[in-house]
């Protein structure tokens, strides 16, 4: 079972794979992909460049067959005899944002309303120009825009008709910090409208703050998944940063040695320490106390999720194939 199944299992699903794969001649780009996405989160597709991302999405929106497994989004088969419904149940943007430059932002919008909806609904493209902050360059055209009002403008695009899903890849590809803080705060918001959120990158300090749930790719593979705090978890080992005066940092460290603790030099006047699982930092401040030092701090780092990525794909194990996330079955319309 893959890492944070069981609390996935207990949530309404929008969307999963079973068994994904994508061959293209003898290179397997997606390799015996299984994941789910649970209604009302922001769902991480991370890894790194050539992992098999772009074409995961490509394949859950019917844009790619794939070469064996199969998909299913808000509960019908992807290219069932219901997928046209539900495709107008679905919103995204991969690659390009699909933006026509000679029409406004406004007229962007008008014109993907019409094409979703069969109508103009002017009170909804008026609620995401302001969603994506653009409700003041409505009226220019986007190729006075920048980059990252560009990607806002792409978004917005795919919000149109209130969909219940939105597939997004790499949003804040290319921006600048602004732009990239302006991308997370607005990913955040989608789901308070309704819209859960499958979106990739390989931003993982962005996705790390973005994302409620993760799915982590390596070589095609799932390497795991579940909430960020359980891959932290997973992926972080037990230790502390021990801060103390500079001539006593080597009898601090050969204390900590004495008792089977591991210890590594991050500084003149500090060092990690890494106990077993059972000691925690008061136990250490105490031991050293006992030896005749006093700390001027001990403090147990912030788990990084580019740490735990690292310790999770550098693993030889954390690519043999993943026990699916669930057994989806083929929908059964009726």
């Amino acid at each position: 079972m893959a890492e944070g199944s069981s609390t996935l299992s207990s949530m309404n699903i929008v969307a999963q794979a079973d068994k994904l794969t994508k061959r293209y001649g003898t290179a397997t780009v997606v390799d015996n992909l299984s994941f789910l996405i649970p209604e009302g989160s922001v769902v991480g597709l991370i890894g790194p460049n050539g992992a098999g991302k772009t074409t995961t999405m490509k394949m859950l929106l019917g844009l790619v067959s794939p070469s064996a497994g199969s998909m299913e989004l808000l509960g019908v088969s992807v290219g069932g005899s219901k997928w046209g419904t539900v495709l107008k149940r679905v919103g995204s943007m991969i690659e390009d944002p699909p933006i026509y430059d000679r029409m406004t932002a406004r007229q962007n919008l008008r014109y993907q309303s019409l094409a979703v909806t069969g109508r103009v609904d002017d009170g909804q493209i008026e609620e995401i120009l302001r969603l994506v902050d653009l409700a003041d360059r409505a009226d220019d055209r986007p190729r006075a825009y920048s980059l990252g009002m560009r990607q806002r403008l792409g978004i917005g695009i795919s919000l149109m008709g209130n969909p219940e899903l939105v597939i997004l890849d790499e949003p804040a590809n290319g921006l600048d910090p602004a732009g990239i803080i302006d991308i997370r705060n607005l990913l955040r918001r989608l789901p308070e409208s309704g819209t859960t959120v499958l979106v990739s990158s390989h931003q993982l300090a962005e996705v790390q703050q973005a994302c409620d749930q993760l799915v982590i790719l390596a070589q095609g593979k799932l390497v795991t998944e579940g909430t960020v705090d359980e891959i932290l978890g997973a992926g972080t080992s037990h230790h502390f940063r021990v801060s103390v005066d500079g001539t006593m940092v080597e009898l601090a460290m050969s204390t900590c040695r004495d008792h089977g603790f591991g210890v590594e030099v991050v500084g003149p006047d500090s060092f990690l320490v890494s106990p077993p699982d059972e000691v925690d930092g008061r136990a250490i401040n105490q031991m050293l106390f006992d030896a005749g030092l006093v700390l001027s701090e001990i403090t147990k780092p912030r788990a990084s999720l580019e740490d735990a990525f690292l310790d999770l794909v550098s693993s030889p194990s954390s690519l043999l194939p993943a026990a699916p996330a669930s057994s989806p079955t083929e929908s059964n319309p009726s």
